[in-house]
């Protein structure tokens, strides 16, 4: 009775760090060959107490913890629990990991297989950071391959020399009138092109022998933005049902610029223009459904039916912009303006990311804008809308590199922040940004805020008003795309290592 009294007095001090020692003390115990009797009587319990604590049915004081580890001649911190809590905590996670555990069924107490067998507990870990690290592998060679522009000049290379060749060879054998020394001269070309189309070749086949990967989007958002890369973000038939829709007065409102006097700075935010663009949307839907249909359907981007939806709802929203802001026009008014993003919402009755996402679709070969860039995301980074240049990669997996304005757009919100930025392969562009408001703020949540960027080639960036003032040198920041897959080891705002050296 006694002792169970003065056990109960010691299980009073027990702390929860402590739930994990019995688990050890057993492991230990049974190393060095000692019965629970014999350890019990060493530590001054009862054989039936040591085996409650062994099981983790019973709590252990810190006392009782310092005469076990005299006991059993090993140190207190390989009893006490603490580094194995940690593991406890990590193995919890695993097990809360969506992609693992919707696969099987609830595993039992991470805590028993610790105890037990602590160095199966170690290995589940490695495996799983090694599998952590392949994804996150994976997931970098993958944007890699989507965006590195290697792939794009390698087959303009090899489109190149294959047409050289091409040519030369018709005229070698179309041509009987030709001089040995015109002769010489053609077969000099095609034996020199035939030759850089082969290196061109080989230079590609290493590069995917070296990834050994195959590239698919993984998600209905990420089919729909194979479909929009694939398309160049502009779709004829549609603009072309949009300007039919204004030829028979579709629309309620002017939809004209008018005047030449530059519109002021951007009122506060209101869903005026939201209102308006889900009129003009939901008007042209029965008329767009068909052409939208058509180019969801076939398309083999989109390989899901969520996925083709997403789309048909892309391509309505393409078609109300192009209605609100028919091409001509709104091209004609944005060469007049250099791209003055607050200078079209005011023309054209539209808000700033309507307009935004307008500039990015100017790209008919007859009549081409200025090629633009588009990315939109939340404060936390996340990216919920892009479209990228061949030569400017945007992020589809982690956030965008933290020098580009549109992260510090978030710090003067309704502010065109503005920079040039120099990539890593040396590409260089012009950034600027805005943070907008979405919604109308309400009392009890935090401002719904969007940052909206564009970004062009500095060789075409003295057309667009946002690059006048700023010192191209000065202001030529040295950028990446996303940290894991820049280079740049010297950047004080780097925050991951890269994975792709």
């Amino acid at each position: 009775m006694n002792e169970f009294v003065n056990n109960f007095q010691l299980m009073g001090k027990a702390t929860a760090k402590n739930t994990l020692a019995g688990l050890k003390i057993r492991a230990r115990r049974m190393q060095a060959g000692m019965t629970q009797g014999e350890l019990a009587r060493r530590v001054g319990i009862s054989a039936s107490y040591l085996n409650l604590i062994e099981l983790n049915k019973r709590a252990i004081a810190d006392v009782l913890v310092e005469r076990v580890a005299n006991s059993l001649d090993v140190e207190r911190s390989e009893l006490d629990g603490e580094a194995e809590r940690r593991v406890v905590a990590n193995l919890e996670e695993i097990a809360a990991d969506p992609e693992i555990a919707n696969a099987i069924d609830p595993p039992g107490p991470a805590a028993d297989l610790i105890g037990r067998n602590p160095g199966w507990a170690d290995l589940v870990l490695a495996l799983h950071r090694a599998w952590h690290d392949q994804k996150e592998a994976a997931a970098a060679l993958a944007d890699r391959l989507n965006r590195d522009p290697f792939l794009g000049d390698s087959v303009h290379r090899m489109l190149t020399h294959a047409a050289s060749i091409r040519s030369a060879s018709e005229i070698l054998d179309t041509e009987n009138g030709l001089s040995d020394a015109e002769r010489r001269r053609f077969l000099a070309i095609v034996a020199a092109d035939s030759q850089k189309l082969s290196g061109a070749a080989q230079s590609l086949l290493e590069f995917f022998d070296s990834t050994r990967i195959r590239v698919r989007s993984a998600t209905p958002a990420e089919h729909v933005d194979a479909f929009i890369l694939a398309t160049d973000n502009h779709f004829p038939d549609l603009e072309a049902l949009a300007a039919d829709f204004l030829t028979r007065g579709g629309h309620d409102k002017r939809l004209q610029p008018a005047g030449n006097k530059l519109p002021s700075e951007p009122t506060a935010p209101d869903t005026v223009e939201a209102r308006r663009f889900a009129w003009t949307r939901g008007t042209l839907q029965p008329e767009v459904a068909e052409a939208t249909r058509e180019l969801v359907d076939t398309h083999p981007a989109l390989a899901s039916e969520e996925s083709r939806r997403l789309a048909s709802a892309a391509l309505e929203a393409y078609a109300a912009a192009a209605a609100l802001m028919p091409y001509e026009p709104f091209l004609e008014a944005a060469e007049k303006w250099r791209y003055n993003i607050d200078a079209l919402c005011r023309l054209f009755d539209v808000s700033y990311e309507q307009a935004a996402h307008r500039l990015a679709t100017l790209r008919r070969a007859s009549a081409e804008g200025v090629r633009f860039a588009f990315m939109r995301s939340d404060a936390s980074g996340y990216v919920t809308k892009r479209l990228p240049l061949p030569r400017l990669p945007l992020p589809r997996y982690g956030n965008a590199c933290p020098l580009w304005v549109i992260n510090s757009a978030f710090q003067t919100p309704g502010t065109t922040v503005r920079s040039f930025g120099k990539l890593p392969s040396g590409d260089q562009f012009l950034f600027f940004a805005r943070a907008v408001e979405k919604h109308s703020p309400t009392a009890a949540l935090p401002r719904h805020l969007l940052s909206v960027m564009l970004a062009c080639s500095v060789a075409e960036a003295d057309r667009v008003c946002y690059a006048e003032g700023i010192d191209r040198v000065a202001a030529m920041a040295p950028v990446g795309t996303i940290c894991r897959l820049c280079p740049r080891a010297d950047c004080r705002h780097r925050h991951e290592a890269p994975l792709i050296v």
